[in-house]
């Protein structure tokens, strides 16, 4: 698939692989100023002129770093998670592919884009932020207004707390790598917020009433995602909603 223009001289490429496409899972990266945002999953190769800033470590975001044979950029967390990375669980490794170690240089600033922290998906996210032209590469803190599946290191209060930094800067556009370019960004934004913190006070009314993890995820759900089966627990709902009912 060809990179296409989406705005504000950024172009987006989607990468897919076979099995990923059948359970519903691409990433896309983003060229910016002679600048790759992620690198995709390792079996991709997409390119750039310059160099490569990484929002995580997760591997359909980094784990094509080591063939790019350019510099690359990102947290100095992430550079120690890439450059030693963990063994992945077979479900990850037949949609994405296993990545290998890499060189990452730490990094607060590479060129126009400005590496803000913005935990919550995982410990290590930054966010890539211009802010002369108002423009925001989100990587996973969007992913989508009811996004409600937990993954190892996930952390709630730090994500609402990411969440009310990204808007307090108004971008004037948002990248995300999952669901593309969004359209009005401050009220998508601001919707997952209410989102989330809604559901938060739903959880806590019902863990106060003595509700166990699994009926409250029967409540507010209706169940666990087919997806918890597939990753054998690893990325769930369950686990969304333990967050949840965690005392802020």
């Amino acid at each position: 698939m060809p990179w296409r223009p989406v705005g504000h001289g950024v172009e987006a490429l989607y990468l897919a692989t076979p099995l990923g496409r059948r359970v519903g899972y691409g990433v896309y990266v983003y060229r910016y100023r002679g600048l790759l945002v992620d690198t995709g999953p390792p079996k991709a190769r997409p390119f750039a002129p310059e160099a490569a800033l990484l929002t995580h470590a997760h591997e359909d975001h980094a784990g094509g770093a080591f063939r790019l044979g350019l510099p690359v950029y990102g947290s100095a967390l992430t550079a120690a998670l890439v450059a030693a990375p963990k063994p992945l669980r077979l479900y990850r490794r037949l949609v994405w592919g296993s990545p290998r170690p890499a060189q990452v240089e730490a990094a607060e600033r590479v060129g126009p884009l400005h590496l803000l922290p913005t935990p919550g998906h995982a410990p290590d996210h930054v966010a890539l932020y211009d802010p002369e032209a108002g423009l925001f590469f989100g990587g996973d803190l969007f992913l989508g207004v009811r996004a409600s599946l937990a993954t190892p290191g996930f952390d709630l209060q730090a994500l609402l707390q990411s969440l009310r930094r990204a808007l307090a800067l108004k971008p004037r556009a948002f990248y995300c790598a999952h669901a593309g370019p969004l359209q009005a960004p401050l009220e998508a934004l601001q919707a997952k917020l209410d989102f989330l913190e809604g559901k938060r006070e739903e959880a806590l009314r019902l863990k106060a009433r003595g509700l166990t993890p699994k009926e409250v995820l029967r409540r507010l759900f209706g169940g666990e995602s087919p997806l918890a089966l597939l990753s054998g627990g690893e990325m769930s709902r369950l686990a969304f909603v333990e967050a949840l009912m965690m005392e802020p």
